[in-house]
């Protein structure tokens, strides 16, 4: 097991790292670059793993901090602090970020069916009429060749 004072400097390190990863993801969230956020995946991945598993030996041995440097102590603090707060900035930009592509994809859609079904078509009984009632008659057709 780590001892405290590394403990506590692991976690710092690590809670920093991951505090720039998820700030570099909400700027690209924010630019709408979501294409860029795969390059961030690997890393956040790892760091939150490592962090996990500071956290819980920390939980598990609230007694490695005892005796710990009272600066480095208040700085292990105001960086989860910050990670936390940062993780609910993160989240929030996810969130919009997925409200506003459900909204493109929305759009879109809609101009499609709007373009689909307004489209007039040719009849033999009255010249023209949308697409939306012809798909619901049926269609004859002739051949001039046997098939």
């Amino acid at each position: 097991m780590i001892a405290g004072p590394a403990l506590a400097t692991d976690m710092l390190r690590i809670t920093s790292r991951l505090i720039a990863v998820l700030e570099r993801e909400i700027e690209m969230l924010r630019a709408m670059k979501p294409s860029e956020l795969q390059n961030l995946q690997q890393e956040k991945i790892v760091l939150t793993a490592a962090y996990e598993v500071h956290a819980k030996a920390l939980q598990a041995n609230p007694a490695a901090l005892d005796g710990l440097d009272p600066h480095l102590r208040d700085e292990l603090r105001g960086a989860v602090a910050l990670f936390r707060q940062t993780l609910s900035d993160n989240e929030v930009a996810l969130r919009a970020a997925k409200e506003t592509t459900n909204r493109v994809l929305q759009a879109i859609a809609e101009e499609i069916q709007q373009k689909t079904q307004g489209a007039p078509s040719y009849t033999a009984r009255n010249g023209t009429q949308s697409t939306s009632r012809v798909r619901n008659e049926p269609v004859s057709i002739a051949l001039n060749q046997s098939v």
